[in-house]
């Protein structure tokens, strides 16, 4: 499959697939794919403030 074949197949999937592919295949090829520092920005850039808030509310901000 081509990349372009291979995102129009991820945006088809449901939200709860695009969780799970988020969930469980990222973290599985990240070590490979993100090895410099440019990608791991660009990933943390992906996760803004209004995402976490009520994660970090719950969890006293990792106290």
């Amino acid at each position: 499959m081509t990349f372009d074949e291979i995102k129009a197949a991820v945006l088809k999937l449901s939200d709860e697939d695009q969780k799970r592919l988020i969930m469980e295949v990222m973290p599985t090829i990240m070590p490979k794919a993100c090895s410099d520092d440019l990608c791991v920005q660009k990933i943390r850039g992906l996760v803004d403030e209004e995402s976490v808030k009520s994660y970090r509310e719950q969890h006293m901000d990792g106290i």
